[in-house]
């Protein structure tokens, strides 16, 4: 786990087009209960609270695996799934694993009986948490928005949380075991490809 400036900000939240808001409310108006998990059908109650807080709100947006917003009292907790994680995180031509390798100064970690690496940081200008899981093309991430008191523990418990989720979030999900995309320097990289990946002032 790493902490990074304020800069690295755009290069670690996926680039989201078209999601549609479905909002749960609160029963009987929330005035003493969290909204009740499991939210957006997998995430447990006891595992979002102690980062966020009593739960308020929690909006399960149209995606191709997953994107759920969970907000409490304290901020925001995102849990995002991707089938491309080349074309969500993956920035300057890069795949997503060389991205956050540069971002992060490290491997990652693996988690035995996968294929998967796991990264995890902290951006101190905010602050906010991240965790990524990267398997094959794709990704499952957790990180918060907005959110008080995150700091390097934060950090500590959504890598945990990724590690957990993740095979549930991309049970079935084919791109597990597909290439993880080109990086700027392969050979087989191509202009056009390199352009998909750099973000746009709109992006950003």
């Amino acid at each position: 786990m790493v902490s990074i400036s304020g800069a690295a900000r755009v290069l670690v939240r996926p680039l989201l087009v078209g999601v549609v808001f479905s909002a749960v409310a609160c029963v009987g108006g929330c005035a003493d209960d969290s909204v009740a998990g499991p939210y957006c059908g997998i995430i447990a109650e006891e595992d979002v609270i102690p980062i966020v807080g009593r739960v308020t709100e929690v909006e399960d947006h149209a995606s191709a695996v997953l994107k759920c917003d969970i907000t409490g009292e304290r901020g925001t907790l995102v849990a995002y799934g991707t089938d491309d994680s080349w074309v969500r995180f993956g920035r300057g031509g890069n795949n997503a694993v060389t991205t956050l390798e540069a971002i992060t100064g490290g491997e990652g970690r693996e988690v035995p009986g996968t294929d998967a690496r796991v990264f995890s940081l902290v951006d101190d200008s905010y602050p906010d948490a991240y965790a990524y899981w990267f398997e094959g093309r794709a990704a499952f991430a957790m990180y918060t928005v907005g959110t008080d008191g995150v700091d390097e523990s934060t950090a500590a418990e959504l890598e945990e949380l990724v590690i957990k989720y993740a095979p549930q979030v991309l049970d079935g999900v084919a791109a597990r075991t597909e290439d993880p995309g080109p990086n700027r320097n392969d050979p087989s990289a191509t202009p056009t490809a390199t352009a998909t990946a750099e973000p746009s002032s709109a992006d950003q």
